[in-house]
């Protein structure tokens, strides 16, 4: 029997139709979903490296427009800030290939 939490293949929690459902995402849309989010992310990165600039060590002008979109900013700043200046490996780069964006 299933421990408390396992999800077996036609449990009354998960179902046999979820998981012909997770298949299909798996097996159909797994690949754009994770190529979307990762694209997303540099997106989101470049947008706080030009609104946070300052904070971050790049010398920006700011102006009023930025200082108006930055208490929005505030709840995702740590997060990218973090991501933004951690150390990246060269050999990571070269394995993603070059930019298409």
């Amino acid at each position: 029997m299933a421990e408390t939490g396992e999800v077996r293949l036609g449990s009354v929690k998960g179902g046999w139709k979820q998981a012909l459902k997770d298949f299909f995402f798996g097996a159909l849309i797994l690949g754009l979903y994770q190529n979307v989010a990762s694209v997303k992310k540099k997106y989101d990165d470049i947008f706080f490296s030009l609104i946070m600039g300052e904070f971050l060590g790049i010398p920006l002008l700011g102006n009023y427009f930025t200082l108006r979109i930055v208490p929005y900013l505030l709840p995702d700043l740590e997060r990218a800030r973090l991501r933004l200046l951690r150390d990246v490996d060269i050999l990571e780069l070269m394995r993603e290939g070059p930019a298409v964006h």
